[in-house]
């Protein structure tokens, strides 16, 4: 059936069951989107579903973001040779819409099946007033099921945990996983990517008034908290800086885990860490930037063809400058959020 977004009732079993929407007594804000993960039933956002929240909140963050901006740091490159130099991460496939076994497999479904976050405010979360799964990845998978299936897509959203992105696309779960999700020379060896949709990079954020100033010996004794299985929980497990480190299976339960004074901090990007203080003003990015991201569409390595048509839908998705699909989300969602400079696009890179 054509113009829904349905999930099976059986997907998501064993997964880790996860918070409920806390109520922020002091702040009175809703920590929306925690929820039990598993496979979803979501229908299409309604017309402003998820707008704005009020502009004290929005000014409170991006005063918190622009407080002392930094570029980004060198990003990863990839050595499989032994000798140096090595290549781009988010090198993907160059764009075609060709039919192969993937989208094939899709069409005779007549279904994608994605993987999403509903706990990354902004991102991919559950909008507080109906329930609606909304935000910035969310958009974007529904242009590719579009792209792939025609108006009115039947897709099926499963909400994956973080460390289990990779598992759900290898155990076939999954046709594509749409969860901020980091390229990584690591993850590449895995499964491919998408050319990137977005950059960002790794950021400490921590309560106003903490002694934490940033990656350093500020963070000694500190008990610092990171969502399994991410670049973040790699970056600290190679310096602590003598921190106290914290695994949980997502972002949020990191920020429920502050807000608990179960913790003093928690190191994520720096894009998903503005949704936190939107969440709660109480909360700051200190210090640098300490990597430089980008954002891709995770898909089976096999699935060449299915690569090289997201990458085609991405172009389009991006071409346009102000007036592109990508800059009207970002203005949905994003803006208020993040810097005016996040407001562009990345290039593409091509390694064929």
């Amino acid at each position: 059936m054509r113009g829904t977004t349905r999930g099976d009732a059986g997907a998501g079993r064993g997964l880790a069951p996860h918070w409920r929407a806390l109520l922020l007594g002091g702040a009175g804000l809703a920590l929306a989107g925690a929820m039990v993960v598993g496979t979803l039933t979501a229908g299409s956002p309604q017309e402003g579903a998820g707008g704005r929240e009020p502009t004290e909140t929005a000014d409170a963050t991006r005063a918190s973001l622009d407080e002392d901006p930094v570029p980004l740091a060198s990003r990863e490159r990839c050595d499989d040779s032994g000798e140096g130099g090595g290549f781009d991460p988010a090198e993907s496939l160059s764009p075609v819409r060709e039919v192969g076994p993937a989208v094939e497999r899709i069409r005779e479904r007549d279904q994608l099946v994605v993987g999403i976050d509903q706990n990354s405010y902004r991102w991919g979360y559950r909008h507080p007033d109906d329930g609606k799964i909304v935000g910035f990845d969310i958009d974007l998978a529904r242009a590719i099921a579009e792209d792939l299936l025609g108006p009115d897509p039947d897709i099926v959203f499963r909400a994956i945990p973080t460390d289990q992105r990779i598992g759900a696309l290898r155990t076939d779960k999954v046709d594509m996983v749409v969860r901020s999700m980091s390229i990584t020379c690591e993850r590449v060896e895995q499964v491919a990517f998408s050319a990137s949709y977005f950059e960002t990079g790794q950021q400490l954020l921590v309560p106003r008034g903490s002694p934490i100033t940033g990656f350093d010996e500020s963070m000694e004794g500190q008990r610092v908290c990171s969502a399994k299985e991410t670049t973040a929980a790699r970056l600290l497990e190679r310096e602590s800086h003598g921190a106290h480190l914290m695994e949980r299976p997502n972002h949020l339960d990191c920020l429920v885990q502050i807000q608990l004074g179960l913790a003093e901090a928690l190191m994520t990007d720096s894009a998903l860490a503005a949704g936190h203080i939107g969440q709660d003003p109480t909360m700051r990015l200190v210090g640098e930037e300490l990597t430089a991201e980008s954002y891709g569409v995770a898909m089976r390595s096999e699935d060449e063809d299915l690569v090289r048509w997201v990458n085609a839908v991405l172009a389009s998705y991006q071409a346009g400058g102000t007036s592109s699909r990508w800059r009207a989300s970002f203005d949905e969602w994003l803006s208020g959020y993040l810097p005016d400079s996040a407001g562009v696009p990345p290039e593409p890179l091509y390694r064929d």
